[in-house]
């Protein structure tokens, strides 16, 4: 059963005879070459199709050439504005008069004149903030000269108040110390005389038993109260030395908090003073970049009376030496949009 559902596979996988497998690769590409011949035939034939299909392509190139013209002529409008303005801004420096530019020069004048009272007053403001600094940088410089001053001060009292709370520390721990083997010893002595107590008290012990217990115990007890003793006066002195240690380091601490509060004293009039400086010079600051934007308005609207001035004089011609290399220059983008104008014309 499996060989025969191998050959039914094989027998699906072929085609039946008689059905064609399709048109050949190459003779695809001939029919297409046939359709494109017949196509070129009937182009040539049809005059009207060819001048149809040549005035569309010349159109479009006439188009993009009128465009990339009209590019060049605007660039060139712009040159010849440019060298109006410039020739406007020579005529004003080298102090060009004429009475065909009387009325733009008198403009001119009044926005000088404006400048001018803007540029005075901006150095005005200018001295003021270099004086403002100058006076922040002393109050600066005074401020810190007396911080340290105090600083200065204070430093050996710092240094004593840390060597006395050290020494404090160094005395507390042996009173601790003593204090607490004081405390011992006290128990010990108490477990004696308890020892002793049992001892007298005790009837089975022998007489030479209870002799030889008490007498050992009370040498013990008598070695523990000698102990006692000498951590007991030894506690005293050291609780002296903690109070005058204790008294010296109060001084110190209160000498300490005296400089503090001198610094502390400093600062705060200084940040006051220094504050106010700091938003003076701000506001001053800002009085000059409102002055700087006042003379860039005023230069702006200079700028269209220099070109009127270069368009009149362009046309006038007013001789001057000077001013010969502009009207030079001139003269060649003229010629160039007088060319570009003619082609655009032609295109038409």
């Amino acid at each position: 059963m499996c060989h025969n559902w191998g050959v039914d596979a094989t027998l699906q996988t072929q085609p039946p005879s008689g059905v064609p497998e399709g048109l050949p690769f190459w003779l695809l590409w001939f029919l297409l070459c046939v359709i494109l011949l017949l196509i070129v035939f009937i182009f040539l034939r049809d005059k009207d199709l060819r001048r149809r299909i040549s005035a569309f392509l010349s159109g479009a190139r006439r188009h993009m050439l009128r465009l990339r013209l009209q590019v060049k002529l605007k660039k060139e409008n712009e040159k010849k504005a440019g060298l109006w303005r410039e020739l406007g801004k020579l005529a004003w420096k080298e102090d060009v008069r004429a009475p065909c530019i009387e009325e733009e020069c008198g403009k001119l004048s009044g926005l000088e004149q404006e400048i001018g009272r803007h540029q005075k007053t901006w150095h005005d403001v200018f001295s003021r903030i270099e004086v403002l600094g100058r006076e922040h940088e002393a109050a600066l410089e005074r401020f810190r000269a007396l911080v340290s001053e105090q600083e200065e001060a204070r430093r050996p009292h710092q240094e004593e108040m840390l060597a006395l709370a050290n020494k404090k520390k160094e005395i507390l721990d042996p009173l601790e110390a003593s204090l607490r083997e004081a405390e011992a010893a006290e128990a010990q002595v108490r477990a004696v005389e308890k020892d002793v107590r049992n001892a007298e008290e005790n009837p089975k012990l022998n007489e030479a038993d209870r002799t030889a217990r008490l007498d050992k115990a009370r040498d013990k007890a008598a070695s523990l109260a000698g102990l006692v003793r000498a951590l007991r006066e030894k506690a005293p002195l050291l609780q002296e030395e903690r109070y005058r240690l204790e008294r010296r380091l109060e001084e110190v601490e209160g000498r300490v908090r005296v400089f503090n509060a001198a610094i502390h004293r400093i600062e705060e009039e200084y940040r006051e003073r220094l504050q106010v400086r700091e938003k003076e010079i701000r506001e001053w600051q800002k009085a000059k970049a409102l002055i700087q934007d006042k003379i860039v308005d005023v230069k702006r609207l200079m700028e269209p009376l220099f070109k009127n001035v270069g368009r009149i004089l362009d046309e006038a011609r007013i001789g001057h030496e000077d001013l010969a290399v502009v009207y030079f220059q001139i003269d060649g983008v003229n010629k160039t949009i007088a060319d570009l104008e003619d082609r655009l014309e032609h295109l038409k």
